[in-house]
């Protein structure tokens, strides 16, 4: 497992932006979805208003699906 803080400060020494650790929910994966989407000003176009589309990554809150490119 990679959630030793040795591996957390290395992650984003590195260049990320944040570090999850397993395991997750949705919810949170969500929330940071947001935070992200907020801070890079917007970007987010809904179809409908239970999906997150970013760049070319779709994710449907009610069905918890993910897709990436249309797959």
């Amino acid at each position: 497992a990679r959630d030793s803080l040795q591996d957390k400060i290395a992650g984003l020494t590195l260049g990320g932006d944040d570090y999850v650790t397993k395991p997750f929910s949705l919810e949170e994966v969500v929330a940071r979805l947001r935070v992200v989407l907020r801070r890079s000003g917007g970007g987010v176009q809904e179809p409908r208003p239970s999906r997150l589309t970013f760049a070319d990554i779709e994710l449907d809150e009610d069905t918890h699906e993910v897709w990436k490119a249309g797959e």
